[in-house]
């Protein structure tokens, strides 16, 4: 989710005796998955509460985040290998599927205040070193005993993960990188296109430029479509391999079912819209079908402090919802960002379905009820 991640401490997904159907089964259910990278990699200790909850709920899915700079050729060799623990114990309990999915910790830099252009991505990323960063990454995480979806990217449509000018050209040079190295490593790997924000931040005189990009448009930038979804240029140098598509489409304080205006907002109350979109740009062959019809919700929550906090009760009815929306769009997971709020007293993001100390909340009977 959208957010200063230097401060925020990177959060993880979790598990089930669900059994997942293959991906391309078509009547797979939704999935149930857990992000909460505090219990289950920063303090290990929390991971066995993790795992009891998330079997209580018959979550499906683990989720994590890696550390990356953008330049460094190697992961954090220390998380990587906690997140590798999880993933197995997440197996050990009937879990065998988790999206692990890189986050560039950009600063301030990557999308400076102020009317100036900024930086280009090429410029604060490298491609050769995310090559080999990608390779080790799949081979420190492959013989877990779990299918490891891989989105190459966090949220590539935010500037503070990859700048503005080329962020699409080098999104699209990432993503099929990830995809060539993680095959090579890991056949029984699966890619996903996106991790995708749902909508772009409203420019402001500090940001002139803008600080994200819708989703819609963001896709058809890397796809090199026009804004009627018709290709341009040349399918070779635009096409991208997936096994499917990751989308972020929380929308905060709204009613899941209010529908936003603009079409390229991919909330969840414009999945429909969405799904259509991805449609279109499969025809175009610069995604495949098969892939454009695998959605998976990868981040979703409501928030427990803050501006865009909603009350306990109104968090419950909206995820109800948002589940049944989930349904109907036949998706295949729902991912709730964050079990417990983090324990920090000055951690700026707290979604949890669980207070701090594990307290239960309305959502969190909700969740668990979610089938």
């Amino acid at each position: 989710m959208t957010r200063n991640r230097a401060t925020l401490a990177l959060a993880t997904a979790a598990t089930s005796a669900l059994v997942l159907l293959p991906a391309g089964a078509a009547n797979a259910k939704v999935v149930k998955g857990l992000q909460d990278q505090e219990m289950t990699v920063n303090k290990p200790e929390l991971a066995s509460a993790f795992f009891t909850d998330a079997k209580a709920a018959k979550v499906g899915m683990l989720r994590f985040n890696t550390r990356w700079d953008g330049k460094s050729s190697s992961p954090d060799g220390g998380q990587v290998a906690q997140i590798r623990a999880a993933i197995e114990q997440g197996v050990g309990n009937g879990i065998k599927t988790a999206v692990v999915s890189p986050n560039i910790s950009g600063d301030e830099s990557f999308n400076p205040r102020g009317k100036k252009k900024g930086p280009t991505a090429a410029s604060k990323i490298s491609s050769s070193a995310y090559k080999t960063y990608i390779q080790t990454l799949a081979v420190s995480l492959k013989g877990t005993g779990a299918t490891i979806y891989y989105a190459p990217v966090n949220e590539p449509n935010w500037y503070r993960h990859i700048p503005k000018r080329g962020g699409a050209a080098l999104y699209r040079k990432l993503h099929n990188i990830a995809y060539t190295e993680i095959k090579k490593v890991d056949p029984k790997a699966k890619i996903l296109f996106g991790e995708l924000l749902p909508y772009d931040r409203e420019l402001s005189r500090n940001y002139p430029n803008g600080q994200s990009v819708d989703a819609g448009k963001f896709t058809r930038d890397v796809l090199g479509l026009t804004s009627s979804w018709k290709a341009k240029g040349s399918t070779k140098t635009y096409t991208v391999k997936a096994d499917g598509v990751s989308l972020h489409t929380y929308d905060f304080k709204a009613d899941p079912r209010k529908k936003r205006k603009d079409r390229d907002d991919w909330t969840q109350a414009n999945l429909g819209y969405a799904k259509s979109d991805l449609k279109k740009a499969a025809k175009t062959k610069r995604l495949s079908s098969s892939a454009a019809g695998r959605i998976y919700l990868t981040e979703f929550a409501y928030k427990t402090t803050g501006k865009d906090k909603v009350s306990t009760s109104k968090a419950s009815s909206y995820l109800k919802r948002a589940w049944a929306i989930a349904e109907k769009q036949k998706v295949r997971s729902f991912v709730w960002y964050q079990l417990r709020d983090p324990q920090a007293a000055d951690e700026q993001w707290k979604s949890g379905l669980k207070s701090s100390t594990g307290g239960s909340r309305k959502t969190w009977t909700t969740f668990r009820g979610l089938k």
